[in-house]
């Protein structure tokens, strides 16, 4: 560490030392390959380097010098994998360390979680959106430069791509009704960091008889926060304009064959809906910014030796949850241990009867704070209805009650899928940034 104040002599000896080191190494793992004078030349230098570093009279380290030189120029020769390392070879060593070491720190210590949705909001956020109607409203090189190094940003746009109204493809039920819809997706192949292989969403649209694709990420939802908000901003739901257009047959309906999200190719029935939105050719019909979910750091030490409490954020897996069986990571937060019984009343949780405690995300809930909405009673705690925790098992809740679909649809979560609980948002920089709730 203080290697600057140290004599050019002191120095010398170090690195003399560590010459020494790395001949024995080679000497030890290479005497089997190498022919005999190979063998004698390295031994000789090793017994003289030895004796050097005995001796107190060199006074000016030269005799030193010269027997580090000689055995470098000899290690040249012989040192195979050892020395003369290749630039190469050093890159694949850190590259191989940092892995395992970094596989090591997540398995036992510490991993970092990606927030996709927004079940957890607003305590934690999933992806965002920025919409841009005009473009004057878009950031510029710079500030997107910014935005991408600080939010995770990333630019999506959609270009008329021939003069004409946009039509929205809707997917019909098999009997028919204009409240039984949604927006038409597949599944599609989609690269991450434009470089690895992936799936993601797939959306379509037609303008002047001719199709546009978008594709989006898998866990974004593109309905509300980016379809209404850039062609139906008065409107508070983008399903109900949809749903007053089926009902005044402002459609024309088609057939066609699509990837469903299983990634079977099925045939469907689908209305495409006159959006009243009129586009020349090149014009933007989309433009927008999805902006990264929360990035936490995960504690998956503490739960080894104390047990999870109400209140808790709580990652775990889905693969063992028999409702879900996917292998993917969930965030909620503990509502309820072994042995507890839970209600919802009138937006509020009940844990054995009582208030539930041990975040303030409860009591955010139960008295409908900002963007806290309150708990909202379905599946298995509808109105009116108990459940008991049975043993080995926890039940999870989202913050977002309305939007989040957690243990009231799918039950318990199995004490062996837990992982940990998260502890501070490291990315993006906003003023979430530090200790999680």
């Amino acid at each position: 560490m203080f290697w600057v104040f140290q004599s050019e002599k002191r120095r010398l000896r170090k690195a003399a030392r560590n010459w020494l080191y790395l001949a024995e190494r080679v000497y030890h793992f290479r005497k089997d390959e190498l022919n005999k004078s190979e063998l004698d030349r390295l031994s000789n230098g090793i017994a003289e380097m030895k004796s050097q570093l005995k001796r107190k009279d060199d006074a000016d380290g030269a005799k030193l010098k010269y027997a580090v030189d000689v055995l470098e120029g000899h290690l040249k020769l012989v040192g195979g994998a050892f020395y003369p390392r290749s630039s190469i070879g050093e890159y694949v060593d850190f590259l191989f360390m940092g892995a395992i070491l970094y596989l090591g720190v997540t398995a036992f210590f510490m991993k970092p979680f990606l927030i996709p949705t927004s079940s957890m909001y607003p305590t934690f956020y999933g992806m965002t959106t920025d919409v841009w109607r005009s473009d004057d409203e878009k950031p510029g090189g710079v500030n997107q430069l910014i935005r991408l190094l600080a939010l995770g940003s990333a630019r999506y746009e959609v270009e008329a791509p021939a003069n004409g109204e946009l039509l929205i493809p809707v997917q019909l039920s098999s009997s028919y009704g204009a409240s039984s819809f949604s927006l038409m997706k597949s599944i599609v192949p989609r690269r991450r960091f434009l470089i690895l292989p992936g799936k993601g969403i797939g959306h379509w649209f037609e303008v002047g008889g001719e199709t546009v694709e978008l594709k989006t990420p898998m866990d974004f939802t593109i309905e509300e926060d980016v379809l209404r908000e850039a062609w139906f901003p008065d409107s508070s739901s983008f399903y109900d304009v949809i749903r007053t257009k089926l009902q005044t047959r402002q459609y024309k309906t088609r057939t066609i064959t699509a990837t469903d999200a299983d990634g079977k190719r099925r045939t469907a029935k689908v209305a495409m809906v006159r959006s009243g939105k009129y586009f020349k050719k090149g014009d933007s019909i989309l433009s927008f910014d999805i902006l990264s979910g929360d990035r936490l750091l995960v504690d998956r030490i503490s739960y080894h030796f104390t047990s999870p409490k109400v209140g808790d954020g709580l990652v775990f897996l889905t693969e063992n949850i028999p409702e879900l069986n996917e292998d993917k990571f969930y965030i909620k937060r503990l509502a309820g241990t072994p042995g507890d019984t839970l209600e919802i009343r009138d937006g509020m949780l009940l844990v054995n009867e009582e208030p539930a405690q041990g975040s303030v995300a409860f009591g955010l809930n139960a008295n409908r704070f900002g963007d806290y909405r309150g708990y909202q009673n379905r599946g298995n705690l509808d109105v009116g209805r108990k459940i008991s925790i049975p043993e080995d098992s926890y039940y999870a809740l989202g913050d977002n009650s309305y939007f989040s679909a957690d243990s009231r649809l799918w039950n318990f979560v199995p004490e062996s899928e837990i992982i940990g609980k998260p502890v501070v948002i490291f990315y993006p920089f906003t003023k979430r940034l530090g200790l999680s709730k």
